[in-house]
């Protein structure tokens, strides 16, 4: 349901960004016939970085460690079709989900502005641009024209981050082997060592979840299941998780 960047991949983000705009710019004011070419390779590149900063959220189906998790027998599988219905009867998902659907309608918003932006302006800045001799003019017009969408997106982003305490990242769908746990963004090995998470159950609203700090936030990866203490069960079994505290109603 969203994806969160680690400081690692924030910075390569960011360097990626930076390295694209100075390498347009350079093409703008001295190459402007290669500047076509150029876009082609730029939107191949995009998608070769957007794969590599989405591979945690694909180690499930890709990784070494999925593919042996998935030679153990499977003991649990959660349906798409069960969690949708668990996901209707729980009200409070809605009121968890509010604080991340107001930052996609932001960024929603600001990829259109950004779409209006590059035809209005770069017709602007080639008009400056081929009426000055003056080479850093020429620059400046250029960099204003990238810059600018770039740290608006950049600037809704660390909102974002700021903003949200905590993200709720429901796996639609997910298997526990006796070997681990397999679902989008999530994978765990049985049995469990150094365990980065807190184990959460709530009876009361169908689920298990794995909560994780990054920086100031919390990721909460959400398993509804209509069978809480089966799921429980497993993972202090197989996983050897020793504590799952228990949320909600069920709260001693």
């Amino acid at each position: 349901m969203s994806f969160q960047m680690n400081r690692k991949q924030w910075v390569l983000s960011i360097a990626y960004g930076q390295g694209m705009i100075a390498v347009l710019t350079i093409l703008n004011v001295f190459y402007p016939e290669y500047l076509s070419y150029w876009f082609v390779i730029f939107i191949g590149a995009m998608f070769v970085y957007m794969y590599f900063m989405m591979r945690t959220q694909l180690k499930h189906i890709t990784s070494k460690e999925a593919k042996e998790i998935k030679t153990g027998r499977l003991l649990y599988k959660g349906k798409a079709e069960d969690i949708r219905e668990l996901q209707v009867k729980d009200h409070l998902l809605v009121q968890e989900l509010k604080p991340m659907m107001k930052y996609t309608f932001l960024s929603f918003l600001i990829l259109i502005a950004t779409f209006a932006w590059y035809p209005m302006y770069f017709n602007y800045a080639k008009t400056i641009s081929e009426s000055t001799v003056d080479l850093t003019t020429k620059i400046a017009v250029y960099l204003i024209g990238y810059e600018f969408p770039y740290a608006l997106v950049m600037s809704t982003n660390l909102l974002s981050r700021k903003g949200m305490k905590e993200v709720v990242q429901v796996l639609n769908g997910y298997e526990i082997y006796d070997k681990g746990l397999l679902g989008m963004g999530l994978t765990i090995k049985f049995p469990v060592e150094n365990m980065p998470y807190k184990v959460v159950a709530d009876r009361s609203r169908k689920f298990v979840q794995f909560e994780q700090r990054r920086g100031k936030s919390v990721v909460k990866y959400r398993l509804y299941t209509k069978s809480v203490d089966r799921v429980g069960d497993i993972l202090k079994r197989y996983g050897k998780i020793k504590e799952i505290e228990e949320v909600g109603q069920t709260r001693k």
